[in-house]
């Protein structure tokens, strides 16, 4: 855990919230850590919560137990459910094409992938293996975005798509 997250945890107060508008979608531990403030102990401990969400070997029961858990306090909401007067979404498209070092990288990164969840799909079956997918997803998104997101090494290589923001926001 984070120092921040630690010291977040110490705070004495009657009522608690929490809000995230992406808490799986990041990092599972950062869901553990917002309900081991909101709530301690309820999702046990952390290295338990690791392993029934583990993304090597998850542990099918503890991970049902704790999506069981989790369901009460999980809400959901979209706009029109909850600011209608905001004016409608306004969507641009932007093409983007990844420089051949960028497309090797993200391509290499899908091998792997598809190698590894072909494999983990082939034991325990397609159901057992969302969080897999998920994880597998969130890292060609976040190579196509910067090749350092996935790798520290990379940091400082270029990346398309962050110039391509970098130019937009400029005319903006």
């Amino acid at each position: 855990a984070t120092v921040a997250s630690k010291a977040v945890r110490l705070l004495k107060s009657r009522y608690r919230l929490a809000l995230s508008g992406t808490p799986l979608e990041n990092h599972l531990g950062e869901l553990w850590s917002l309900f081991e403030f909101l709530n301690p102990g309820l999702l046990g401990r952390s290295s338990m919560f690791q392993r029934a969400t583990s993304a090597s070997r998850p542990d099918a029961d503890a991970f049902s137990l704790v999506a069981r858990g989790l369901k009460p306090f999980l809400l959901r909401r979209t706009k029109d459910q909850v600011a209608r007067e905001l004016p409608a979404r306004t969507e641009q498209t932007l093409s983007c094409v990844l420089t051949p070092r960028e497309r090797g990288f993200y391509d290499a990164l899908r091998r792997h992938y598809r190698t590894s969840l072909l494999s983990h799909v082939s034991k325990v079956g397609v159901e057992q293996s969302g969080i897999q997918i998920l994880e597998a997803l969130l890292r060609l998104r976040q190579a196509a975005c910067h090749p350092g997101l996935v790798s520290e090494a990379r940091k400082s290589d270029p990346s398309s798509k962050l110039e391509l923001l970098l130019e937009n926001l400029r005319e903006v």
